[in-house]
Formats: structure tokens, C-alpha cells, sequence
């Protein structure tokens, strides 16, 4: 049985719960039901636990439990009406809401008082799961109060997944369970093959859907590891999380305050934020973490000025040959030569900057962003690469769902990009469809742009994906077309995705019927050349 993590409040302004509810699920996880509307539906069960943690008692009017059914994805339920709901408190009894989807549970009279030993179950069993692979949201809503108060509304919300009836994520085992500081273990779980996989812990997030399993070196403190699996439409995945601690021996650890009345024997490094020695006595250090202003300061080992504020002013050549980390505000007024790894998490202001890391080396905005004053001018003399952008989604569907044709204008320049990802997998290497496939195209300017993947690859190979983006310009027009044609009989399925990348954060692309595009307009003869543009200048020293 899954247990389900309780996720917000309906209404941030609303006060919470005065009773205390876990949900759980049963098969664990739920499984959607087979998308041939012919093939019966899969059934599961929803138990919520309720009670009171405070000692004093609530009064309860009523409790409600709203069901999402339909046939979207966020909905749980094809029809509630199938539904066996019952509730264990005495003198209790429910019925179902339909036109709300809610089931409504009321004692015998207008209230009953509910108290820390009185826990209780509400069973709603025999769902028909609705055929779509998604996340529902189950609302779990009360009337109560305590004392004399009126009675108010409160209400929580819990997540629970429909997964694919061939998904499976289990059996996540660290080993050791106890290790040395500076140790290693090694992490190993059982999956399906149609989900992307992560592995969180700390601050690291780790890519492992190829993996089932991974090694984990030079932990030192307590360590809790996080399997995440999710899969299904990006708009509304479904995520399935397991988890395994590790205990570290003599773990290296981070706190607050720290008031120690006796002796402090530190044996390794040692980091402070403030450190007063009396003037009687000397301080012996190899590395300085932080500076004051107080006159000049030689150091033969390393320097790192990274408390907020401090500021750093070089008004002559400043040269560094190894990694360079300015982590405040730098004013370099004179030429600077970075030669080795330098990270500037700070503003930085400088008359001339050249980055030499060498060959394979790089010059990374990891966050915020670089702009260019107007009138001036951005000179690339390689290869310039766009990595990310905002991106307009244009669409996103199973393959199988009839995208046909669209034609699209640019109000702007970018790249509009398409992504085939197959779903379907097969143990039968004979079978027909590992030789059918879909096709997708994009024809800007003339020329067209295709990819393919096939209907059914075989069971545990790699997802086949394909990917093209093609580059529009402002007022050009791009056909995007899909070819989801199924082999007669054919069961193999696949999922698609269109979207623009403007340059520049915008604007958009505009979707256009076929008869308002224009006909290419000749701006003169067959042999005419475009002008030449001027020749690069390097930039000045």
C-alpha cells in the first residue's frame, strides 16, 4: 500500500485541518487502466486515516472526500457511481455527491467530537481508474471547530499517480547501512524502462535512467537518498519517490550556535565566521578564510574573501595563473588576464577582460545575464551555440492523437524544434512494427527537416528519440507536419512535442491557415548577390 504525501492547503488563506489525514493507495502504485476503451477497467482502493494530535477534542460536522472522474488526465475515477465508500467511526454514515464528486461523511447529529483516541478510516474501494496516465488531486475537506467557535471549512490536498500498467520502481538498498567518514556505498534499485530516473541527495541531482545502480564515494555525514522516477505528459507527470539512509561514522557536521565552556581540541581544518585572539597571544594559520581592512596582508597559501559586502579594488595589473573565485563586488581598473578557472558570483567591473583558459577551456554565465550597452557591438569568431531560452510550447500529444499539418509565422527570430519520443515496447523481435515508424518534418525556406522513430522498439533498449530544430526568421513561415500513420492492426504509440525558441526571450510564433501565406516574392535576378557584409575586426587590447 502507497502512502500518499499530503501537498498544500486549497486556499492559502484557509486555516488548516484540526484533524491530522494520510492517504495510501492500494495496489501501490495505482496502475491506469488500459487505453482500448474496450479492455476493462483496473480498480483500486483509497484508505484515509484521520485523527487528533492535540489533546483537546474537535467537533466535526462533517467530512468530505472529493474524487476528480472523467476522462482527463487529472481525474482518478471513470465513474463514481461504481464506488464502495464506508467509514469506520460509529453512528457515522456516507453518500456520494455526484454533482460536487464528492463523497459526504455526517454523524447522527449535528456534530460529534473527535479526540486524540478516537482514529478512524475512510475506505473508498472498487475505483474504476480513469484510462489516462496522471497526477489527481484528492481533496480532503472538514467542518469542525473547538470549544464554542464556529464551525469553518478546512481543507488539505493529497497527489496520487496513475502509472503506466508496465511501469515499476522498487527495491531501492544502500550498502552498507554504516560506513566511515569519507566512505562509499553503493545504491541499487529495480525499474521499468519507461521513465526518467533521478537520484537526489544533498545538494547533487544525478540522471540515472540508464542505471540501476551507482556508486557514491567520499560521503562524511548522515545521508538520506532519494529515487525519483517520473513519467508521462510533462503537464501532468506522474512521480513515484523511494528512499534509503546512510549512516556515517563520526560524520562531519553543520550547525548554528555552539557555546562551549571547556576545552575545544581542534584536530583538522577549522572555518569561523568571527575569531578573537587576546593580544598576549599568536595566531598560527596556513590558509586565512576571510580578510579584514585593516593594512596590507601577505599570505603564502590561499585567500578567500567571500563575506557579503567586502569589496575588492585592484588599480593595477592584475594577473592570476591559477582558479580565480570573486565572490563579492571586483573593480579591476587596470588589464586583467585570468589564465586559470575563475567564477565571478559577484558584480564585476573592468576597462578590458581577456579569459585564457586554453583550448578546451570556456567562459560560463551560470546565472543572471549578459547584456551588451547600446551601440556596441558582440563580435563571435566560432562556433555560437544556444543552449536554452524561453520556450513557447506549440504542442504536445501521443503520437496516435492526429496532429496532421500546421503552418506557423515568426513575429520574431528563433528556432522551432521537434521531439519524437517511442512508447512502445515489445519481447517479440519478429514482430512487424520494429520495421514501421513515425515521421515528423519541418520545411522553412524551401527545405524540409525530418525525423523518425520507430512504432515498437524491442524491451529494454534504450528509448528511441529524434530531435531537429531549424532555424526561422522574422516573417518567415515554417509547415510542421506529422505522419502518425499505424501499421493496419498496429499498437505502437509515441509522444511528440513542437516549441519555439525566440532569440532574444521573444516574441512568438503565430499559427496561420495555409491560404495566408504569400508567395515567395522575387527581389531580383537568379544571379544577383547578397552584399557583402564588412570583414571582422578583432577586438581591441
Amino acid at each position: 500500500m502507497a502512502l500518499v504525501t499530503q501537498t498544500d492547503t486549497v486556499d492559502a488563506t484557509a486555516q488548516e485541518p484540526l484533524l491530522a489525514y494520510t492517504v495510501s493507495t492500494d495496489p501501490d502504485p495505482l496502475k491506469a487502466s488500459p487505453e482500448n476503451p474496450q479492455a476493462p477497467e483496473e480498480k483500486g482502493e483509497l484508505v484515509i486515516v484521520g485523527s487528533r494530535h492535540s489533546g483537546t477534542p474537535a467537533d466535526v460536522q462533517w467530512i468530505k472526500v472529493k474524487v476528480p472522474a472523467g476522462a482527463m488526465s487529472p481525474d482518478l475515477a471513470t465513474d463514481l457511481a461504481k464506488v464502495t465508500y464506508r467509514i469506520s467511526l460509529n453512528g457515522w454514515s456516507g453518500r456520494l455527491d455526484a454533482s460536487a464528486k464528492e463523497f459526504v461523511f455526517s454523524p447522527g447529529a449535528s456534530h460529534a467530537p473527535i479526540g486524540p483516541d478516537t482514529g478512524f478510516t475512510i475506505q473508498l474501494s472498487d475505483i474504476p481508474i480513469n484510462r489516462k496516465v496522471g497526477t489527481s488531486p484528492i481533496t480532503v475537506t472538514e467542518s469542525s471547530r473547538t470549544g464554542s467557535s464556529a464551525f469553518q471549512s478546512r481543507s488539505m490536498v493529497f497527489n496520487v499517480g496513475k502509472f503506466p500498467p508496465d511501469f515499476y520502481l522498487r527495491n531501492l538498498v544502500c550498502d552498507p547501512l554504516i560506513i566511515d567518514n569519507g566512505g562509499e556505498v553503493v545504491l541499487t534499485w529495480q525499474r521499468s524502462a519507461n521513465a526518467v530516473y533521478e537520484l537526489l541527495y544533498g545538494e547533487t541531482n544525478l540522471n540515472v535512467t540508464a542505471l540501476t545502480t551507482k556508486k557514491i564515494t567520499n560521503v562524511k555525514s548522515d545521508t538520506m537518498f532519494y529515487l525519483r522516477g517520473t513519467v508521462g505528459d510533462p503537464s501532468n507527470p506522474v512521480v513515484r519517490i523511494l528512499s534509503a539512509p546512510v549512516t556515517v561514522r563520526k560524520p562531519d557536521l553543520e550547525i548554528g550556535n555552539l557555546v562551549v565552556n571547556g576545552t575545544t581540541n581542534l584536530k583538522g581544518a577549522t572555518s569561523t565566521r568571527d575569531l578573537t585572539v587576546n593580544t598576549a597571544n599568536t595566531l598560527h594559520v596556513r590558509t586565512i578564510e576571510g580578510s579584514g581592512s585593516y593594512g596590507s596582508l601577505a599570505i603564502g597559501g590561499r585567500l578567500t574573501l567571500s563575506t557579503a559586502g567586502r569589496e575588492v579594488n585592484v588599480q593595477s595589473q592584475f594577473t592570476v595563473a591559477g582558479a580565480t573565485t570573486l565572490n563579492g563586488a571586483a573593480t579591476l581598473n587596470g588589464a586583467a588576464t585570468l589564465k586559470g578557472a575563475t567564477s565571478l558570483t559577484g558584480a564585476t567591473t573592468t576597462k578590458n577582460l581577456t579569459v585564457d583558459p586554453g583550448a578546451d577551456g570556456y567562459l560560463w554565465l551560470k546565472t543572471g545575464r549578459l547584456d551588451t550597452a547600446a551601440g556596441t557591438r558582440l563580435h563571435a569568431y566560432g562556433t555560437v551555440g544556444i543552449f536554452k531560452n524561453s520556450s513557447q510550447g506549440l504542442h504536445a500529444d501521443y503520437i496516435s492523437s492526429g496532429y496532421g499539418q500546421k503552418t506557423f509565422r515568426a513575429d520574431g527570430d528563433g528556432f522551432l524544434s521537434i521531439k519524437l519520443s517511442c512508447l512502445s515496447y515489445t519481447t517479440t523481435t519478429s514482430w512487424r512494427e520494429l520495421d514501421a515508424y513515425f515521421t515528423a518534418a519541418a520545411a522553412t525556406a524551401g527545405v524540409a527537416h525530418e525525423i523518425a522513430i520507430p512504432q515498437v522498439q524491442l524491451s529494454g533498449s534504450p528509448q528511441a528519440k529524434s530531435f531537429t530544430s531549424v532555424p526561422v526568421a522574422k516573417g518567415g513561415t515554417v509547415v510542421v507536419s506529422l505522419n502518425n500513420t499505424k501499421l493496419p492492426g498496429g499498437t505502437g504509440n509515441g509522444w511528440f512535442s513542437v516549441f519555439w525558441t525566440p532569440l532574444g526571450g521573444g516574441p512568438n510564433l503565430t499559427q496561420v491557415a495555409a491560404s495566408e501565406v504569400p508567395d515567395p516574392v522575387e527581389d531580383g535576378p537568379a544571379d544577383a548577390q547578397p552584399p557583402a557584409e564588412p570583414e571582422a575586426q578583432p577586438p581591441v587590447e
